[in-house]
């Protein structure tokens, strides 16, 4: 499996923890960009082994049919010629659709990773969960009143939470 399709098996399974609403429409739209790259490279792949057929076709007359420089009117080079234009402008066409796919790939998955962060983030976590984070107190807004063996009191604010964004870094890759 490649780096890339590693990093969105990854995201969608991360995704499967944030608002189902959300969740579902991100997973319709990565599953469809994904099928579309998918076709886009297979047509690419397709034309561009025209490409190579024909080009093979062209060189097979180039060695075989007598007079071939002199005159060029033979049935196979005109099939085999306009089989290699046709293909090659394809594999232009093709390969530009696949780059303008790959970019709308790219932009979903950030937009995943945008939404898997903002259900990490302590403020959107408590929105979005029903259960408490493992260093989260139950009364975390209330100030905590604790007394010593001297029966002094001291109020300590909660400690602060850091965002959980500081801990994952994604890399762009492509």
């Amino acid at each position: 499996m490649s780096k890339r399709k590693e990093q969105t098996a990854f995201l969608k399974a991360l995704v499967l923890h944030g608002n189902p609403e959300e969740r579902a429409k991100l997973q319709e739209r990565m599953i469809r960009a994904e099928r579309d790259e998918q076709c886009a490279w297979r047509a690419l792949w397709l034309v561009s082994l025209l490409a190579v057929f024909s080009g093979v076709g062209i060189c097979y007359g180039a060695v075989l049919v007598p007079h071939f420089f002199h005159n060029s009117s033979h049935v196979a080079v005109k099939i085999f010629g306009g089989l290699g234009l046709a293909s090659l402008i394809c594999v232009v066409a093709f390969l530009c659709f696949w780059v303008w796919c790959r970019a709308v790939l790219n932009r979903i998955q950030q937009e995943c990773r945008r939404f898997i962060m903002a259900t990490l983030e302590p403020g959107g976590r408590k929105a979005r969960s029903h259960f408490r984070a493992p260093n989260e107190e139950p009364q975390a807004k209330a100030p905590r009143v604790i007394v010593d063996s001297n029966c002094e009191t001291a109020l300590f604010a909660p400690p602060h939470q850091q965002p959980y964004a500081h801990l994952f870094s994604f890399r762009r890759t492509s």
